[in-house]
This record gives structure tokens, sequence and C-alpha cells, in this order.
């Protein structure tokens, strides 16, 4: 059961909203007077309901083509948000359903705040002249003699009843007046929807840049990793390869700064990030392959620059994330990589012997998971898994026609 509370009669948000509703009653006292105006001009000499009519419909017609103004709703937008505090989000539809609510709302606004207005004044008078009338014996028949003593305290009461009315009065129409002014003034059905869509392509967007710089900074590492030991290793025998070993180590570290500073560019929308520093594909797996330090053997087939865009970036991806487990997993072993552009699908291989450390197990990375969202999204298959003494990636990327 409910708990009565004078709460709300005190609170701040209760005062704003009556100061909104009295707000809306000013505004109708011209339209209130032209309408009385139309009415006495032409009701006289018919029936004696029709000044009423004409005053409801000059007024209702008057508040409702104003209401359909677009300045109007946006006013009424920054109003209500000031002193209701909805909506948070105003519409921005220019539509005739969103007129015709906005149009509903203002009368509705100035209609009810020309009614609490009125009452605003009407029932503190009232309740004054409760209070006085045990002070009056011209005024009431409860005279305070000895005989009404009881008169003052009922006459309080009594006075109070109305003054509680009107507190509680304001109190439900303003919160029914912040409830109906999201419906009324906040964003349609369909920018709803198209606002739910934009958050959901900026998180699959901040999902695949998320993607991407694990990729790119965790194969860096991988190939700093392999690299170094590998130098440290031939440091004093061969100067030569410790050198290159060095200078494959500078470029891939160069790499991995130019994609963080790609998608951190991306992630605090910089105009041009994408034009800054042009996404990777398979045009540049040369590149790639040579700063491994891995015995790699290619074997390519069918035309892999002709390939859509979108297949040939991720299908780079998925080469760096494949070798960066190698490096990290295996180690230095020879890789086979086998890519063929057949028509109508893109088929991927990569496979390298187990050496002492195993691929698979739980390494906190998310290297397998990245490459399977990656496959997903293009609608094709992945396969990654022992195969003998070998560990044997395979993706299958299907090609829309036409697209080759």
């Amino acid at each position: 059961m409910p708990r009565f509370s004078l709460r709300p009669l005190y609170s701040g948000v209760t005062w704003r909203r009556w100061a909104f509703m009295i707000l809306g009653g000013l505004i109708s006292t011209p339209y209130v007077t032209i309408a009385m105006f139309l009415a006495g001009s032409l009701g006289p000499g018919g029936s004696p309901w029709l000044p009423l009519v004409l005053f409801l419909l000059a007024l209702a017609g008057g508040l409702a083509v104003t209401g359909l103004m677009p300045v109007v709703r946006r006013l009424e937008c920054s109003i209500a948000l000031e002193m209701l505090g909805t909506p948070e989000q105003p519409g921005r539809d220019t539509g005739w359903p969103a007129r015709l609510r906005a149009a509903a709302w203002f009368t509705a606004h100035t209609v009810v705040g020309a009614g609490v207005g009125f009452f605003s004044v009407v029932i503190p008078i009232l309740a004054g002249w409760i209070f006085t009338l045990p002070l009056f014996g011209q005024m009431s028949p409860l005279a305070l003699d000895e005989g009404h003593w009881w008169a003052l305290p009922l006459m309080l009461v009594l006075g109070l009843i109305p003054l509680l009315a009107l507190g509680y009065g304001v109190v439900g129409l303003g919160a029914l007046a912040a409830s109906a002014a999201a419906w009324a003034l906040g964003p349609s059905p369909e920018e709803r929807i198209a606002a739910a869509e934009r958050r959901a392509d900026a998180q699959a967007e901040r999902t695949r840049l998320a993607r991407e710089l694990h990729d790119s900074v965790g194969h860096a590492l991988s190939i700093v990793t392999v690299q170094s030991a590998a130098a440290a290793r031939v440091l004093e025998k061969d100067t030569e390869f410790a050198r290159q070993a060095l200078q494959a180590i500078e470029e891939s570290a160069r790499t991995a700064l130019e994609d963080l500073d790609h998608v951190l560019g991306l992630l605090r929308e910089e105009a041009g990030g994408d034009k800054r520093t042009p996404q990777r594909t398979l045009r540049d797996l040369a590149d790639l392959l040579g700063k491994t330090g891995l015995e790699i053997d290619l074997h390519r087939t069918g035309d892999l620059d002709r390939l859509p865009a979108a297949v040939s970036r991720e299908a780079y991806r998925i080469v760096q994330e494949g070798l960066t487990n190698v490096a990290k997993h295996a180690g230095r072993v020879p890789v086979e990589l086998r890519l063929a552009a057949d028509p109508g699908v893109l088929d991927l291989e990569l496979s390298n012997p187990m050496g002492a450390r195993t691929h698979g197990g739980d390494t906190g990375g998310r290297g397998l998971a990245g490459l399977g969202e990656r496959v997903h999204v293009l609608r094709g298959t992945l396969s990654a898994g022992p195969d003998q003494d070998l560990w044997r990636l395979r993706v299958s990327i299907p090609i829309p026609k036409g697209s080759t």
C-alpha cells in the first residue's frame, strides 16, 4: 500500500514542473483573448452554445497551427529539458507525425497550464477565506464563541484540503508531462532505430579496430622476439645476419607504431585518419613475409591483386596473425603458406612443424578468436589444429561474383 508523504509538495522538481505549467498558461493568454473576441463577434444571434463552440474551435485551432511550426517544437524541447528534465535527446524528425505530436503537446501545455494557473490563484484565495470564517460571525454561522470552539480547527482542516489537492494535482500533472514529453518531443521510432544502428556500427568499428591493433602490434612484438633471439645467438659468428635481424626489428617496430597511430587517430575521430595510413592488403604480403625472420615457402595461384578490398585486407591480417602464432608457439620453424584465388573463393592454408612448443592451450590471447571473427564477417570457414606433426590453419573465404 503506498504511503502518504508530503515530500513531493516541497520538492524542487515539483516547483519546476509547476513553473513549467504556469509558463504554458502565460503563453495561452493571447490565444484566449483572440478566441473570446472571435466568439463574441460571431456568436450573437444564434444558438446560446454557439459562442462557446466558436471559442473552443478558435482556441484549439490557433494553438494547433502554432504547434506545427518546427521552431515552436525546438523551443518546447529546450523548455521541457530545462524544467522537466526530458527529453534528453530532442527529436530531429520534421515529418508530419512528429509535427502533429508537437502540436498536441503545445496545445496540451498551454491549456493545462492555463487551468493550473487559474486554480493556483483561486484555491489559495478559497483556502484563506475558509481559514477566516470562524473569526467573522457575519460571514458564517460558525461564529467563534463559547459554543463553537471546534470551528477554528475544523476550518483549518477544511482550508488545507483544497491546498493539498492543488499540490498533489501539480505533482501528478508534472509527472504526466515529464513522461509525455519524451513521446511528443523526443526522437521518433525511426530516429531511435537509426540511432541504434549508428551505435551498433560504431561498436562494430571499434571491435574491428581492436582486432587490427591486436594483430599488428602482436605480430610486431612476436617478430621482434624471434629476430632478437636469433641475432643474439649469431651476433659474434654472423654479423651480417645479426644486422639484417636488427633491421627487421626496426622495420617491424616502425610498422607497429604506424598502425598504432592510425588506430588511435580513428578512435579520436581525427579527420583524414583513414587516408593518412592506408590499410594493408595482400599487395603488401612480400613486405610482411620479409620481416618475420621465418623460413616461409610461399605458393600462390590466381590473381590475388584483383581480390575485393575487404577480402584482401582480412586475408592479409589472417596471414599476419597466423605467422605471429607460429613465432609465438613454435619458434623459428619452416612455414608453408598457400594462397589460391579460384573463381568464387579464396583458399588460404598455413602449416608448420609443431616444434617443442605446441599451438593451442590457454595463453590468454585472442589470436584464434580474432581470426574466427574476421572469417565469420566474410561468411567464410576456418579450421585450425594439429595434423600429424604439423599445425595447420585453413581458411576459405567466398568471393562475390563479379568481384574478380
